[in-house]
């Protein structure tokens, strides 16, 4: 009891920079299941009150934990003229963040956090899309579908590599099927070969491209 003593922190010493960053640290080693107040209390040698005082639930600790991740994916950034390159900057610096945070990047990547490091991206969105000639009511819809593209994709990854499979397998689609009957899967039994190829980053380069020259498109004709 006196070694616990000795070693507990001083009360009102512990911050909501520090609980996020634990968090961060618990669920790149364990996973979602980490992210307890208790197992937070114990990495930070403090007690799950303490953690309570700075956070009134885990809905409002994964808000802040959004925030942290924006600012990690934002960091160093800055934005130029050439609106798809920012586009393009901004969806790769998403996903290497997913990549480096997979169980926090799939908790977090879609909540809508009302902090500064969200409002950042949002101005940042908005201003290549400013720079592509698009405005108002226009402008805000592309970037909602930029937002969900990106995001929802970094989101997914995030939870695969999260899975416990390790990188090099959850990098991959893995889709093996063995049917009675091929012949009824023409297809699919067809492809089987490059199914197991492909790659999550690949496709979403795909989908990041695909987005970004239909964004052209559009830009073209307002």
């Amino acid at each position: 009891m006196a070694e616990e003593a000795r070693t507990r922190r001083k009360r009102g010493s512990l911050s909501r920079v520090e609980i996020v960053e634990a968090a961060l640290r618990l669920m790149d080693g364990e996973g979602e299941s980490a992210l307890t107040f208790s197992r937070l209390g114990a990495e930070l040698k403090s007690s799950p009150t303490a953690v309570y005082r700075h956070f009134a639930s885990r809905d409002e600790l994964l808000e802040a934990l959004a925030d942290h991740l924006d600012g990690i994916s934002l960091e160093g950034y800055e934005p130029t003229d050439e609106w798809r390159a920012d586009l393009e900057d901004l969806a790769w610096r998403a996903w290497r963040t997913a990549e480096a945070h997979p169980a926090a990047a799939a908790l977090t990547l879609l909540t809508v956090a009302n902090s500064i490091n969200e409002l950042r991206a949002v101005e940042w969105i908005l201003r290549a899309m400013a720079v592509a000639g698009l405005h108002g009511r226009e402008a805000v819809v592309q970037y909602q579908v930029y937002a969900q593209t990106v995001l929802g994709a970094a989101s997914a990854y995030g939870a695969r590599l999260a899975a416990g499979a390790s990188r090099e397998v959850a990098d991959g689609w893995i889709q093996v099927y063995a049917p009675t009957d091929p012949s009824q899967y023409p297809h699919a039994e067809a492809a089987k070969a490059e199914l197991a190829l492909v790659n999550y980053r690949e496709v979403f380069a795909k989908q990041l491209e695909m987005y970004l020259d239909a964004l052209a498109t559009v830009a073209a004709v307002v």
